[in-house]
């Protein structure tokens, strides 16, 4: 909760590096219950916080307070002390249906900064790419990071594993944290292209642009084959050393279970290992990678669908297709990350505009996604510690270059960030509005393509704030 109190005076200081009393910032680390506290004094500046992530975000919102005025810097004399809401504040960023470069990838680590964002899922592998390099399989980035040669001039690429060491140091400098996803058992055209020996079918198989084929590609990994789990526990090996933080996301979504059912393999493992049936061979799956990554002291996470056929005992679920499992889940044990479609999907469409693109029969507009409350009146204690937050969501289907892609998060991100940080009764919609404007000129500022024009889109500035669905 923010508490600060201002006066109008402003401070002026002649900042200079050293250890004097005054004209300072001062960063201090101390025992305390808010995650920062910022004063703004006459003659100094100080953030105190228990810990580093806590200073960082104190840092953030002295930059936020910063007014230029006659090309004067100047803020207001103030005192804040201030904690998140949800520990876990995220956005996923879709890099398999379009490559996202790495300088785009850390511009977009310094704006969740900015807006006291801390997780950054990152979408490494799909049916359209697989764009992290893996040193045990090369052909996993060398046929599976390409699109089939008839689809020329459509955009391939991967992240070399040095790259990924350098981003993930970018990124904890700046106080988020990165969790990889790596898609099973379906969405796994691009790796099947380059293996097809661990399909049912056993190929060929090519990498084709998302609207250029089926949504949903029915060839996903075979489960009856022992050398797909070879595979997946060495890329799982080389991708826990890559990422320091707790999460491996493992996909899980959208798996047709068409292929194991005709294929004699995965019958036999069906068999063998006393499942139901093949619906069943996907929780196999996670639980034997589950406990894979458990040797290796990291967690389970993956979609809602990783629930379904007996999850790994722990493994944490994020909710994509609805809320109403929270509960249940909560009982069985599971955490959760909260990313319904309805407010949190960045790739749908913003209005009704003609001009409009993304996803969905129904837009998710600005007022929408600042309406979304992750922990609503009436939820119980014993749901509400399994919340372990929210995350923003941005598939790249449609959009096919940095621009786009920053049309459809932006400003709607602002909002969830501000949803994921802010009690629900201390948030006041019209008196965001107001403050969105400054928001939308700083975003501009920082080489943002703004997907609405903040100042004569009625459907941003007149919109009444809208109750959950």
């Amino acid at each position: 909760m923010r508490k600060g109190r201002a006066t109008p005076a402003r401070s002026k200081l002649p900042l200079a590096l050293g250890s004097a009393a005054s004209n300072v910032i001062a960063l201090r680390i101390r025992s305390m219950p808010a995650a920062y506290k910022l004063q703004v004094l006459q003659d100094r500046i100080e953030i105190a916080s228990s810990a580093n992530d806590g200073l960082i975000q104190g840092v953030q919102t002295l930059r936020q307070l910063l007014a230029n005025t006659r090309r004067v810097w100047t803020m207001p004399q103030i005192v804040i002390e201030d904690s998140p809401r949800l520990a876990w504040r995220g956005l996923m960023l879709d890099c398999s249906r379009t490559f996202l470069s790495l300088s785009y990838l850390k511009r977009t680590i310094d704006r969740m900064s900015f807006y006291k964002l801390n997780v950054l899922q990152l979408h490494l592998t799909d049916d359209q790419g697989w764009r992290i390099e893996i040193k045990a399989h090369p052909k996993l980035t060398s046929v599976g990071s390409r699109f089939a040669s008839r689809f020329a001039g459509e955009r391939g690429g991967y992240y070399s594993q040095d790259e990924i060491r350098d981003l993930v140091r970018y990124a904890a400098e700046r106080g988020v944290t990165i969790v990889p996803e790596i898609e099973m058992p379906g969405h796994a055209l691009a790796a099947l292209a380059a293996y097809p020996e661990l399909s049912c079918t056993g190929g060929p198989f090519e990498i084709f642009p998302f609207f250029s084929g089926p949504n949903i590609v029915e060839d996903v990994f075979c489960l009856g084959n022992e050398s797909t789990f070879h595979l997946l526990e060495d890329v799982l090996e080389e991708v826990s050393a890559l990422f320091p933080g707790r999460y491996i996301h493992l996909g899980g979504d959208e798996c047709p279970k068409t292929r194991w059912k005709t294929c004699p393999k995965c019958q036999a493992r069906v068999r063998t290992e006393g499942l139901r049936d093949e619906s069943d061979l996907q929780g196999y799956l996670i639980g034997r990678m589950g406990r894979f990554l458990d040797a290796r002291h990291k967690q389970v996470i993956g979609w809602d669908e990783v629930a379904e056929g007996g999850a790994a005992p722990g493994a944490t679920v994020m909710i994509w297709r609805g809320l109403d499992a929270v509960p249940a889940l909560a009982k069985a044990g599971h955490d959760v990350v909260l990313s319904p479609t309805t407010n949190c999907y960045l790739d749908y469409r913003q209005s009704d505009l003609p001009q409009e693109q993304g996803e969905g029969s129904k837009p998710v507009p600005l007022d929408k996604v600042y309406s979304f409350d992750p922990l609503p009146n009436g939820i119980g204690d014993d749901v509400r510690i399994h919340v372990l937050g929210a995350q923003a969501a941005m598939w790249t289907h449609y959009a096919r270059t940095d621009d786009a892609v920053d049309r459809q998060i932006y400003p709607r991100l602002v909002a969830l960030a501000e949803a994921f940080w802010t009690p629900r009764e201390l948030r006041h919609w019209p008196e965001f509005q107001q403050r969105l404007e400054v928001h939308c000129r700083r975003l501009a500022n920082m080489g943002v393509s703004l997907g609405i024009n903040f100042r004569t889109d009625p459907g941003v500035w007149a919109a009444p704030a809208r109750s959950e669905p």
